[in-house]
């Protein structure tokens, strides 16, 4: 079996993945700036590893049934191509699930207890915080709504009930989470939100989850609620977030995931991630979509890959996507 990986990973990272595949697996590592190689060689693989390939690749890779994105979810790009080839099997990777529940906990954390203004004013030597009646929110004995129950809402459930909160979660399909003190699917959305004090949202982005809070979700929702995003930024309804905001229907929010992204290099130094003036609003905690960005992390994804790859080697390959449904 052979495989060719399209990254930039370290060549340390490089060899630890080779040193965990099965005896018969051979991986090519094909950097980004070089991934026409990949095109030009595509009909010798058998996988690939990788994101966002190209068209040509695909017309010319006869051989090649399995693409394995190395993270979570398929990009857009991938979504519009990969139709019109039916015979790929579609595989991802959930080893920074862990990474971003734990950075998700953060910005609730943040968010409760008012981390960022009051950091702000104390570096300019300001106190005032400690002499005001603005206080922080307790996490035990409220109500945590998980919309999105995957590798990183399963821990997330963790933590929540770690921090004595009561945990519910919505997901796709009803069922097997004991571990839950109420399980339902969209459909319970009306009774759920005038419920919950915190919303931890890590849904994938798809046409089924675009807007998955809206305007009228944001109505039935308890004045005060704090609401983390970590799935994709679309899920949740821009200008309602906003008006939430600006009413005090939301009164704290952590986002890592945003509508609006730089489009270049130059970019990134000077790009809003909202059309609205988010930063007006000292409870909004900001994180430029890095959730999963912790120390190690290439070390995991290289051992996730192994295991991914080996299960197809195998003949019983792991995470299939279902490409109609994104996810």
């Amino acid at each position: 079996m052979k495989v060719a990986y399209i990254t930039d990973s370290a060549k340390k990272e490089q060899e630890l993945l080779r040193s965990l595949l099965d005896e018969g697996v051979e991986v090519c590592f094909i950097p980004y700036d070089k991934r026409d190689e990949a095109v030009e060689h595509a009909d010798e693989f058998d996988a690939v590893i990788g994101a966002r390939i190209p068209r040509e690749f695909w017309e010319k890779a006869v051989n090649c049934t399995y693409m394995i994105i190395p993270f979570t979810g398929i990009p857009p790009q991938d979504m519009e191509v990969l139709p019109d080839f039916p015979h790929v099997t579609i595989l991802n990777s959930h080893f920074n699930a862990q990474y971003v529940a734990e950075h998700a906990w953060a910005l609730l954390l943040a968010s409760a207890k008012l981390i960022c203004p009051i950091h702000d004013k104390m570096r300019e030597g300001d106190w005032s915080p400690r002499y005001e009646h603005r206080g922080g929110w307790s996490l035990a004995g409220k109500t945590l709504l998980l919309i999105g129950y995957g590798a990183i809402g399963k821990a997330l459930a963790k933590m929540g009930k770690a921090f004595e909160m009561v945990v519910k979660a919505v997901k796709r399909t009803t069922g097997g989470a004991a571990e839950l003190d109420f399980v339902g699917t969209r459909k319970d959305l009306p009774s759920l939100l005038p419920e919950a004090d915190f919303i931890i949202l890590s849904l994938p982005g798809t046409e089924g989850t675009r807007c998955f809070l809206g305007t009228e979700e944001f109505k039935l929702m308890k004045d005060g609620v704090h609401i983390v995003n970590v799935g994709r930024g679309n899920v949740i309804d821009e200008d309602a977030f906003y008006e939430g905001l600006k009413s005090g229907k939301v009164g704290g929010a952590g986002i890592d995931t945003w509508w609006v992204y730089p489009r270049s290099v130059e970019a990134r130094s000077d790009t809003f991630p909202s059309k609205h003036p988010l930063a007006q609003f000292d409870n909004v905690v900001f994180s430029p979509h890095r959730a999963s960005h912790a120390i190690g992390r290439e070390t995991e994804r290289m051992k996730d890959m192994a295991r991914i790859v080996n299960s197809i080697a195998e003949g019983k390959p792991l995470n299939v996507v279902d490409l109609e449904e994104g996810y």
